[in-house]
């Protein structure tokens, strides 16, 4: 049985637990059911974390191989790396579903975030990683203008999570997964613009749906802007299971939360995302869906837009069907990538029938 360590962002947004649940879903379906995956936040906290050299130290002893991702670790600074230790890690390493992406200034030109990893940091990474997999194609091509030509985009775990079942009966809520706009990397007109826009986009929808349109707090820190709409039932979910739940019984989900969007288009759910920023619009491009996302960038109004999408539903299922394509691709991608991983650390890869 296989040990791997998985660094993975540990802050407190439900979608990074859902990533953190596929990947390890992923994992065992090629390293075997019983894998013991150590989970380690990303960032150094009081014990343990990141690429420091006590737990690099850990990770050479007790370790068979290591993971990094997926999530947002290429920038936000949530990674903490000692460039010292990782040069002495030596058991192998995969990174999987890490994106990095630009901010938009006031004039929506695509700028370097302030937080991005410093390009050595991200060189290293990448030479010590024997399977370099991206979520979308932006990352890779600002990985390649960083000199990683070794990077191939695999998608994000999450897209790999099963369909429901096609005779599944869909439940009556519909979820609006909201951000804290302060936490938005748009300028200031934009992020005052989106409580409006919010309060707007609710008000259609309950008069659509009624009392079954629930916001949806993502992070700890969305708590606060969901207090701004008192007359609308808040959801938080502090548990991936739950969290997936949810989204698998919802009627319609609507949401500024890019991993609310993956896994609705995973089972089938009709999704309609709201980007804001490259790595969210990059994602949902890369997974075959540009014609359905929402810029807030350059949508003049942003709730017409959202309402002539929900009108068209038919069009979401067909997008979707021949999204499936090119999803199947990265699935496919990420296996054998998992695969080559898994006969570098030493365990037999399994046999499939089929990709």
């Amino acid at each position: 049985m296989a040990t791997l360590f998985c660094v993975r962002p540990a802050t407190r947004n439900i979608g990074n637990d859902l990533i953190n649940r596929a990947t390890a879903d992923l994992l065992r379906s090629v390293f075997g059911p019983d894998t013991a995956i150590v989970n380690l936040p990303a960032l150094r906290d009081a014990q343990f974390g990141g690429f420091t050299a006590s737990q690099v130290y850990d990770m050479n002893r007790l370790a068979d191989g290591v993971v990094l991702g997926g999530g947002n670790l290429f920038e936000n600074g949530q990674l903490t790396v000692d460039l010292q230790a990782l040069e002495a890690l030596h058991v192998p390493l995969m990174i999987v579903g890490l994106s990095h992406g630009r901010i938009f200034d006031e004039h929506g030109t695509p700028r370097a975030r302030t937080d991005a990893m410093p390009p050595a940091a991200v060189q290293l990474l990448a030479e010590k990683a024997c399977e370099l997999l991206v979520r979308d194609d932006g990352s890779r091509r600002m990985l390649h203008d960083l000199g990683v030509a070794s990077a191939d985009v695999g998608g994000c775990p999450t897209l790999f999570l099963p369909p429901n079942a096609p005779d599944r009966t869909d439940g009556e809520r519909v979820l609006v997964s909201i951000r804290h706009p302060a936490r938005m990397s748009v300028p200031p007109p934009l992020q005052w613009r989106v409580a409006e826009d919010l309060r707007r986009l609710l008000a259609a929808l309950e008069n659509i749906y009624g009392d079954a349109v629930h916001l949806v707090c993502h992070d700890y820190r969305d708590l606060e802007f969901a207090r701004a709409f008192p007359g609308v039932p808040m959801l938080y979910f502090d548990d991936a299971a739950r969290y997936e739940a949810a989204l698998r019984d919802c009627r319609l989900s609507v949401t500024y939360r890019l991993h609310a969007f993956l896994p609705c288009l995973a089972f089938g759910v009709p999704s309609v995302h709201l980007s804001y920023d490259e790595r969210g619009a990059e994602m949902v491009a890369t997974a075959g869906m540009t014609a359905w996302d929402v810029d807030l960038l350059r949508e003049s109004d942003v709730v017409e837009a959202v309402l002539s999408r929900i009108a068209n539903l038919p069009r979401y299922h067909e997008l979707r069907a021949a999204a499936l394509g090119p999803i199947a691709v990265l699935h496919a991608r990420t296996l054998v990538a998992t695969e080559r991983f898994a006969a570098r650390v030493g365990v037999g890869a399994r046999v499939r029938e089929t990709l």
